[in-house]
């Protein structure tokens, strides 16, 4: 089963003199393959032999040598290619995830979209998306590797359940649709999400223009004092991780409780030299599952949540009706941030009202708007623009007027002065954030009484 340098060495082309065959030898014995022949075979010599070990990760070294032997024993050869950079190869398209296994890993990334076998878009967290040159080698093999990459999951996919969303590690969240439904020519669609690839800092929020300093400590000291805050924006606006960072300020005494769907994208405790935990924190993550006796749902948090006596909590993402119960967390002591789809700060209340309508239908929709402004007093729109960066493009307050009416009043606005597009596509926008308004008196006294001191509040007042 091992090999040793000099075998390695007969394999690779590169013995010593005298140590090996000679080259007429080597000619009759070894056998030119191409690459996609050999693949199929080793597959197919794989999968008789070795099929129960071919996923499992904890195994990677026996099963390259298996790979290794099975090549050495037929003496195949690719042309132009060590022995060592086949295997490797090999290895990656039958027991890892073919081209794509490097940009699972990489920190600079944070989508990568299958439109179709041969075409592949990739996002960066910073940047326009650009497509990839690679791509599949067939619409099947498309599809067996988006098998591969939810087999820890243990999804069915097939034409009996076309679309399914699964996790790949802690990181890695997939949505595939079968080919009955973008058609079998394409082979599949897919949107694979790096969640949170890398943490940003204060100081790197800053700088990439994300927010200004004054906007940064307004909304982390907001969050403290307990005023509840909900984000908006687009998928990759940037409004969950800005959301974490906030969170990593939290008082550590003070216990924090965070919510989320199938996995965990925040990752808050603090440890000190030793190892031993300093802050009071608590992650908690959904449990999809086909038995829906054995669902664990948002909602089915939320409320365990509020039995935990949490100073604050976080709900990462509010899509049905546990958007009701977190209203209700809100106006009753507890601090809540939370994220929702809307396309502007104004469009986030009604966006929650609708959500707790799917709850409770039979509430007057004015009397919902009105629980939802006293619960969540700020509202942040965030949007990355088509330069690439992202902004906080508007931190507002909900102030809630009489005869059930409410105005959305701007505390900062990023402004967009100017916008240039160059003949390579590169665009270039001229923009800076605006203060328009000090908080309403309302907002002053909730900080007041939440305990942020005078001088501080000064700051915003």
């Amino acid at each position: 089963m091992f090999f040793n340098k000099k075998q390695e060495k007969y394999n690779n082309k590169t013995h010593p003199p005298g140590d090996s065959p000679t080259p007429e030898e080597q000619h009759k014995k070894r056998v030119l393959i191409s690459m996609k022949a050999l693949l199929k075979e080793t597959q197919e010599y794989m999968s008789k032999n070795y099929a129960s070990t071919l996923y499992d990760g904890e195994q990677k070294d026996m099963i390259k040598q298996y790979i290794k032997h099975f090549i050495t024993e037929k003496n195949y050869f690719v042309d132009g290619m060590l022995l060592s950079d086949i295997v490797e190869k090999l290895y990656v398209e039958m027991a890892e995830y073919s081209f794509l296994t490097p940009y699972l890993h990489r920190t600079d990334i944070e989508e990568i979209n299958l439109n179709a076998w041969n075409d592949i878009a990739v996002h960066p967290c910073n940047g326009k998306p650009y497509k990839l040159k690679e791509h599949f080698s067939s619409p099947q093999h498309a599809i067996d590797i988006i098998r591969r990459l939810l087999h820890n999951n243990k999804l069915v996919f097939d034409e009996s359940r076309p679309i399914v969303t699964g996790y790949l590690g802690s990181n890695v969240r997939i949505t595939a649709t079968h080919p009955i439904i973008v058609g079998f020519n394409t082979g599949i669609s897919a949107s694979i999400r790096l969640v949170n690839p890398q943490k940003i800092t204060r100081e790197q929020f800053i700088e990439n223009e994300t927010c200004t300093e004054e906007m940064h400590s307004f909304l982390k000291d907001c969050f403290i004092y307990g005023i509840s805050q909900c984000y908006a924006g687009g998928t990759g606006s940037g409004k969950t991780t800005f959301m974490a960072d906030i969170m990593s300020y939290y008082p550590d005494h003070m216990r924090l409780i965070t919510i989320e769907k199938s996995v965990r994208e925040f990752d808050l405790r603090k440890f000190d030299e030793t190892g031993n935990v300093l802050n009071n924190v608590i992650h908690m993550v959904t449990r999809d599952c086909d038995d829906i006796n054995r669902n664990v749902t948002i909602l089915d948090l939320v409320t365990v949540c509020l039995t935990m006596h949490p100073d604050a909590m976080c709900v990462a993402e509010m899509k049905n009706e546990e958007a009701w119960e977190a209203q209700e967390a809100a106006r009753t002591g507890h601090t809540v941030l939370t994220t929702t789809h809307a396309s502007s700060t104004e469009g986030i209340y009604t966006r929650l009202a609708t959500l707790c309508l799917q709850k409770y239908s039979h509430v007057p929709f004015s009397i919902i708007i009105r629980l939802v402004c006293e619960a969540f007093p700020l509202a942040i729109f965030t949007k990355q623009l088509e330069d690439g960066k992202r902004h906080l493009m508007e931190i507002a307050e909900c102030v809630y007027l009489e005869d059930d009416k409410y105005d959305i009043m701007p505390l900062w606005v990023y402004e967009v002065r100017d916008e240039k597009r160059e003949e390579t596509g590169k665009v270039t926008i001229d923009g800076s954030f605006v203060k328009k308004n000090n908080v309403s008196q309302r907002l002053h006294t909730l900080l007041l009484e939440g305990g942020m001191p005078r001088e501080l509040l000064k700051k915003y007042a």
